[in-house]
């Protein structure tokens, strides 16, 4: 007797013989990128994930006909994206189910089409797509994803290719882990994003955020940030001729790179010479890179990052209480963190300080901090709710499983995957220890709506220098504009709901009882999450983000011509 096995478990191999289909060779291979359902920080519309214009430019070299569909750019129809032989998804969290659905479709109206995911999502949490598609690829994807599509064109089976999972007899298998493949010389390529050329000229140009990379991974191992997993506990850079050549080529499109290194002084021998490269060529280049605080006091980086471009510094604070900054492993105290932020801003470059809220030493107090910090330094900020990554029990949890959402929701609604929309760092997606979920989800929206006022972020145009009075601003509007997101999604029902499930689970001080959350056994899902599409208002913003340099600039020549150099 034979036993039926869903299409959804079935291999590759075997769905293109049960739709009937020859095979033939791979030619061309469409990459499909989704956006979150909620409104982003960002402000532009040309913002694609680093990785994917990456991973299109290699396989065009590999010889390839590419193209990217970014959603709020391309052309997304249905009969479009899938007019290739192979689909690639690069997937993260919040636009996990709008990859999934499409990933559906593909299946029920292209059985015999290749669907190849990878990304964050897919690094951390494979079983959350291995149903949908044919290849999930573990951590980075420089290697893998050429390797899975030759083997796909020549007939054989690619489920041998290291670093790859995928369903085999109704069960999800994982080939061992990739070596960390070199960081590649290769430079992403914005123009195989369909639509890109009109999107251009539609916005004069200026609204395409370029994205830099000169290294991957991080010497350290926090226990709440994901980069240790997702590329292997290592750290490699890229060539200094491969990063010129890459930034030579796009600094057209805008001179501002938003350099995606977890770590980018990983290597400082590597770093000064960048640096002194940078100088050297005089491209014109301004930088906004990710580092740990100790850079605060190395005076000689500061001084030759200020020489370089470099114009603001995005910094791991996390914290500003030595308790919580002890559980997370950052290896810092906050007197140290602050006389390095402040010495930071002293060499004028911006610090937008990351903070995350939510740890088992914070109360709906700790959010009054922060804005107290803000108030005193005139940082920017980006604030996230408490996430771990890690699901290992045995390795130790920022948060139990016990104490987590999803934990519950599994067993309320097996594979029911609506409530990931909610995985955005920006809602309460847990049993915090010392407030409950509704207080958290309240401390978030109040820290971000005294700051990002509209009088706090026009207070940049005074800034110290043009840049940050021209990117504080188009900073303060992006949060501002996903805070509205987030609060009309908490107003619409969310707030609600967490006010429903955290009854008789915390005390008068809000404290988590333990007992009681012992005896909890499922929970009821929350309402799917709507999208969030209004862009309208911030469009309209956008002009106003030139006034602040306009205005500098003016004042400078004024100045120059009185012979006073004072504003930069």
């Amino acid at each position: 007797m034979s036993t039926f096995v869903p299409e959804s478990q079935l291999s590759h191999e075997e769905r293109f013989l049960a739709a009937g289909v020859n095979s033939t060779p791979i030619k061309r291979v469409h990459f499909i990128e989704y956006n979150a359902k909620e409104n982003t920080l960002a402000v532009s519309p040309i913002f694609p994930k680093y990785g994917t214009p990456l991973l299109g430019a290699i396989l065009k070299e590999n010889g390839y006909d590419v193209r990217i569909f970014l959603e709020g750019v391309s052309d997304m129809s249905f009969g479009k994206i899938t007019d290739c032989d192979a689909v690639c998804f690069p997937v993260f969290a919040p636009a996990l189910n709008k990859v999934r659905e499409c990933a559906k479709r593909i299946r029920m109206e292209r059985p015999g089409l290749p669907i190849i995911m990878g990304g964050p999502q897919v690094s951390l949490y494979p079983h959350t797509v291995a149903d949908v598609c044919d290849y999930a690829v573990r951590c980075e994807g420089d290697e893998a994803l050429p390797e899975i599509l030759a083997c796909i064109s020549h007939g054989e089976d690619a489920r041998g290719v290291p670093g790859v999972s995928f369903m085999q007899d109704g069960q999800i298998h994982h080939n061992a882990d990739r070596v960390p493949p070199h960081v590649p010389d290769t430079a992403p390529d914005l123009t195989l994003i369909d639509g890109f050329d009109q999107a251009v000229r539609k916005y004069g140009g200026h609204r395409v955020v370029n994205t830099l990379q000169t290294s991957r991974g991080c010497h350290f191992h926090c226990k709440f940030c994901p980069t240790f997993n997702l590329f292997g506990g290592t750290y490699r850079t890229r060539s200094i001729d491969s990063i010129i050549e890459d930034i030579r080529s796009r600094i057209h499109h805008n001179p501002v790179f938003l350099v995606v290194d977890n770590s980018f002084f990983g290597d400082r021998n590597h770093a000064v010479e960048l640096l002194q490269k940078l100088i050297k060529e005089n491209l014109g280049a301004q930088l906004i890179i990710f580092e740990r605080h100790q850079i605060g006091h190395d005076e000689e980086m500061l001084e030759l990052m200020k020489r370089a471009g470099v114009r603001t510094i995005i910094v791991g604070i996390e914290s500003l209480t030595d308790e919580s900054l002890q559980s997370y492993d950052k290896r810092q105290t906050s007197a140290v963190v602050v006389e390095n932020v402040r010495n930071i801003l002293s060499h004028d470059i911006h610090v937008i300080g990351t903070f995350v809220l939510g740890g088992d030493e914070d109360t709906k107090s700790t959010g009054d901090g922060i804005i107290r910090f803000f108030e005193e330094t005139h940082i920017s900020l980006n604030l996230f709710i408490m996430h771990d990554v890690e699901i290992d029990e045995s390795r130790g949890l920022l948060i139990p499983l016990n104490r987590r959402f999803q934990t519950y929701y599994e067993r309320t609604d097996p594979g029911n995957y609506a409530p990931w929309d909610y995985m955005t760092g920006s809602f309460a997606t847990y049993f915090p220890k010392r407030m409950k979920p509704s207080t958290l989800q309240q401390s978030v929206l109040n820290v971000y709506e005294r700051v990002f006022s509209h009088s706090n972020i026009m207070r940049r145009v005074f800034a110290r220098n043009r840049f940050e009075a021209t990117f504080g601003i188009v900073h303060g509007y992006g949060v501002k504009r996903l805070t509205d997101s987030i609060r009309r999604i908490v107003d619409d029902g969310y707030m609600e709901y967490l006010r429903e499930i955290e009854k008789d689970l915390y005390d008068d001080k809000e404290n988590l009882l333990q007992d009681r959350l012992a005896s909890l056994q499922d929970l009821p899902l929350p309402k799917p999450l709507e999208e969030q599409v209004s862009f309208d208002r911030y469009e309209n913003l956008i002009p106003m983000l030139a006034i602040p340099g306009m205005i500098r600039d003016g004042i400078s020549s004024c100045l120059r011509a009185c012979g006073i150099n004072q504003i930069r």
